[in-house]
Formats: structure tokens, C-alpha cells, sequence
């Protein structure tokens, strides 16, 4: 079986399926192709399957196995885009072998977690399940590294579960909880004139300098609320900022790009709203646009999905680590329609999206295993 999950990536990597904000190949953009090797997959181990989603071109599978009046629900997700290529060292649609690593875009974010989990429904678990009392679903989303368009897609058509495994690069540590995110662009007027005389001018550069201690502030005041919290506390950084066209002249424009970094309990929209309030008192305004939302998620570090996966781990040889994560995924708006949700999986995040994204072999191995015993489990 080890060489199986081996080959499962390896096809899987030969499939581009590029965000299509991140390339203009059309041979590398698109899920599409991913979703039309993985259904007859699905469908040829039994798993019954449909395509859902409004995104012309671009559909979520859908795919499940098991009782079809369970008394569980169990949701596996898997994002089907990567991130795009370019600087890649080597081929990165061709899977490669080297000192115990396995190279490929999207080896590790996430179409390693993905082979894990297709090797791990060997004859045995698939006769379990069938056999089982429990349904199985595993969602194929698109669109995720530019937000959560699948997950959201599959949730407006009646996707429901009891409990949601994440596959994403956690370093075999079960994620419990993380971080949204509020991505928004912030914008100061003034009037130009000659650095000679700057009183004749309106230096919108010194106003985004008030600006930004408003939204320092803002957050500190926010992190007061979560005292000793798993995921620590709100976060603000500007990534990006733009101003002004020359030495000797007075600014007339600042621009910058920030990332807020959501709480569980606290929602982008409430955010913005809030720090549009604060800004009023800016002189001449600030222009906001929210470019980017993600929900926070957070399930309790004692639930009974948590347990289970913990003991999948033990029964597996892997120590169980339970910690909360700073970045976000699809568990945000899945933890909305699930009961319980967990993100967890091969891989390294730090891996991620790198020139030289790779997954350790053994590591791959071993969440063929753990994701074994938990599947067997859940069937009993």
C-alpha cells in the first residue's frame, strides 16, 4: 500500500489544476481535469457522485459511500487547486523521487493529504463502510487558495454533516481551531504640491501614518477579549503600500494592503465595519475595500471527533498533538455546516506553495495508516 499512495499522487500531480487567478496556460488552470479522473475513481469503488456548483467550467465533486439513512455523517474535504507555478524547480506536473522526498506541485497543498486518503480505502475499509450504518462523503473543492468558492458552493447546495476532517499539511497534527481573515485595502487623499513648501500641500502619506495606529489600536483593544486562547489573539500587518511620485513632491495618495487576522467569534464584515467607523475621524476620509474574507473556526479540543482522530494517531505510532493554527482554510465555512470540524494532514505548511514543494514519503505512508484506523473505526 505504501506504493499505492505513491502512485495516487503522482497522477494526481500530473493533472494541473492551477488556480485560475494564478495563470493565464489554459494547460495549467482549472480543477476540471482533476474532477474528471477522480469521478469514475470514486464511482468504480462504489461511491455514488455528482458534480455540484454555479462556477461555469470549474464543478466541486461530490462523492459518498455508506448507509443512505445514516445515523452519522462523515465529511472528508480536500481542496482540488494549487497555487501556480512559476520559478518551480523541475517539472512540477511530474511527480519526483529524491532522498525520501516526493516533488510536485501540490504534492504537499493538498493533493498529497488527497492521495493519502485514496489509498487508505483499500478493499477492507470499502466493504466496511458499505456494510456500515455511517455515510461517507468527501468533497472535492475548487477555488480555495482564492478564498473558500467550492466549500461555499457545496453549502448552498445542502451540503450537511456530523462531523469534517480538513485534509491540509498539518504535520500530522490535529488542527482544533484557526484563524480568519479580513483582507482589505486602505486609501488617503490629499493635494500635491512642491516639497519646497509643504504647508501649500496635503501629505496623504502622514494621514495613512494615522491611519495605521488607529487600526494598531483597534486590534490591541480586540485582543483584550481573548485572554489565553489556543490561537493567541488578533493580528494586523500591512503587506503592501503605495504612495506618492516623487522626492520634492507633496503626496497626494497613499494606498496599502492590510491583513486583519480573525478570531472565533469575530466575522469580516463586523471588523470593517468597525474600523470604517473609527477611520471617520481621519481628515479628508479613508477609502476601505474589502478584498478578501475567511471564517474563523474552532472546535473544542476535548470533542469526540478529536478524540477519535487522536486514538487513529496512537493506533497509528503518531504522538497526538492538538493545537490551533494562525492561517485559515475551507473549515471555515464547513465548520458552519458540520457539527464537529477538524483540519488535519500530511505535509508541512511551511511546504506550501514553495519552489520546491515536496512531501517525505514516510510521512505520506503514515497518513495512509492513521486515516485507516480512523475510517475503520468510524465504520464499527
Amino acid at each position: 500500500m505504501k506504493m499505492q499512495s505513491i502512485e495516487w499522487l503522482r497522477q494526481l500531480v500530473a493533472l494541473p489544476s492551477v488556480n485560475p487567478a494564478m495563470s493565464t496556460d489554459d494547460a495549467q488552470r482549472n480543477e476540471a481535469r482533476l474532477v474528471d479522473w477522480l469521478e469514475p475513481w470514486f464511482a468504480a469503488r462504489g461511491f455514488r457522485v455528482e458534480r455540484v456548483g454555479q462556477t461555469p467550467g470549474r464543478p466541486n465533486l461530490l462523492v459518498r459511500v455508506g448507509a443512505r439513512q445514516p445515523r452519522r455523517t462523515l465529511l472528508f474535504e480536500s481542496h482540488l487547486d494549487t497555487v501556480g507555478v512559476a520559478g518551480f524547480q523541475g517539472d512540477p506536473f511530474t511527480l519526483r523521487e529524491e532522498n525520501g522526498r516526493l516533488y510536485g506541485r501540490g504534492a504537499c497543498d493538498t493533493k498529497g493529504p488527497l492521495a493519502a486518503f485514496m489509498a487508505a480505502l483499500d478493499d477492507e475499509v470499502l466493504a466496511a463502510l458499505t456494510a456500515s450504518s455511517i455515510e461517507l462523503i468527501w468533497l472535492g473543492a475548487i477555488g480555495e487558495e482564492t478564498g473558500n468558492l467550492g466549500a461555499e458552493e457545496a453549502i448552498a447546495a445542502g451540503l450537511r454533516a456530523d462531523e469534517c476532517v480538513v485534509l491540509e499539511p498539518t504535520d500530522l497534527q490535529v488542527v482544533h481551531a484557526h484563524k480568519g481573515v479580513c483582507w482589505f485595502t486602505a486609501a488617503t487623499r490629499g493635494r500635491a504640491a512642491h516639497a519646497s513648501d509643504p504647508s501649500r500641500g496635503d501629505n496623504a502619506i502622514l494621514k495613512m501614518a494615522q491611519v495605521w495606529g488607529i487600526l494598531a489600536e483597534a486590534t490591541a483593544e480586540a485582543a483584550k477579549q481573548y485572554p489565553g486562547h489556543v490561537l493567541g489573539s488578533p493580528t494586523i500587518s500591512i503587506g503592501t503600500i503605495q504612495g506618492g511620485s516623487g522626492t520634492n513632491i507633496v503626496p497626494d495618495r497613499c494606498e496599502i494592503q492590510v491583513d486583519r487576522r480573525l478570531m472565533p467569534g469575530e466575522s469580516a464584515p463586523a471588523v470593517f465595519a468597525d474600523l470604517q467607523q473609527r477611520l471617520a475621524v481621519v481628515p479628508g476620509g479613508v477609502e476601505l475595500t474589502l478584498l478578501k474574507e475567511g471564517l474563523p473556526f474552532h472546535t473544542p479540543a476535548d470533542a469526540p471527533l478529536v478524540r477519535e482522530f487522536s486514538a487513529a494517531l496512537a493506533a497509528g505510532g503518531v504522538p497526538s498533538v492538538v493545537t490551533g493554527a494562525p492561517w485559515c482554510s475551507d473549515a471555515g465555512p464547513l465548520a458552519l455546516a458540520c457539527g464537529q470540524t477538524i483540519v488535519w494532514g500530511p505535509g508541512a505548511i511551511a511546504q506550501a506553495h514553495t519552489v520546491d514543494e515536496y512531501i517525505e514519503t514516510a510521512v505520506l505512508e503514515t497518513a495512509r495508516k492513521v486515516l485507516r484506523h480512523f475510517l475503520l473505526a468510524a465504520a464499527k
